[in-house]
């Protein structure tokens, strides 16, 4: 699983999220800031790689991500 540090990505419902990479003790991890979202939820990736808003399992997984091939500076 690998996403672009600072690329911005599609869900199915047309949110648009940025990847931020964190990479410690040889792990990478990921959170995804929604730039399309009116609230304040926040997005992160499962080492399963299952989509999780503000703690809470979502209906989607890494691989219901487009990427848009757009970076966000």
């Amino acid at each position: 699983m690998h996403l672009r540090d600072g690329g911005i990505y599609c869900l199915p419902n047309g949110r648009e999220l940025v990847a931020a990479s964190n990479g410690e003790n040889g792990h990478v991890s990921y959170k995804l800031f929604c730039t399309t979202c009116t609230d304040s939820s926040d997005y992160e990736v499962s080492d399963e790689g299952r989509l999780l808003c503000s703690g809470r399992l979502t209906a989607w997984d890494i691989n219901d991500l487009s990427d848009t091939g757009k970076t966000h500076y």
